[in-house]
């Protein structure tokens, strides 16, 4: 029922990684929602749990957006720096946490509110 999903369904809050690409995202402007779900995300709620042992889902809590700005070479066009660092992300993720391992990363997700 979906008072029951309500009380069990619990997402994790990843803590690691570096603002300005991680933790932080545009609250202002047409990117704006990708930053406003990273920020309710962080400051929690009902369904965000500290313990990772009790989560269903695991948010990656990174910007597309910021990575954009900061990784992006418009006269290049070139994404390798942006899936670069998504890449090494992960893999952060997966060396010092048990979860993305267990399922390789099916539970695990994030936002992109934009074309990018």
């Amino acid at each position: 029922s979906y008072a029951a999903m309500e009380k069990t369904f619990k997402i994790y809050v990843y803590k690691d990684g570096l603002k300005p690409m991680v933790h932080q995202g545009p609250v202002t402007g047409i990117y704006a929602s990708e930053g406003l779900f990273i920020d309710t995300m962080e400051q929690g709620n009902q369904f965000i749990t500290e313990d990772p042992a009790k989560a269903r889902m695991f948010f990656l809590p990174y910007s597309v957006k910021q990575m954009v700005n900061y990784l992006y070479d418009p006269y290049s066009r070139s994404m390798k720096p942006i899936k670069r660092h998504i890449s090494s992300y992960v893999r952060n993720i997966g060396v010092a946490h048990p979860y993305w391992n267990r399922t390789g990363g099916r539970d695990h997700f994030f936002v992109s509110c934009h074309d990018w």
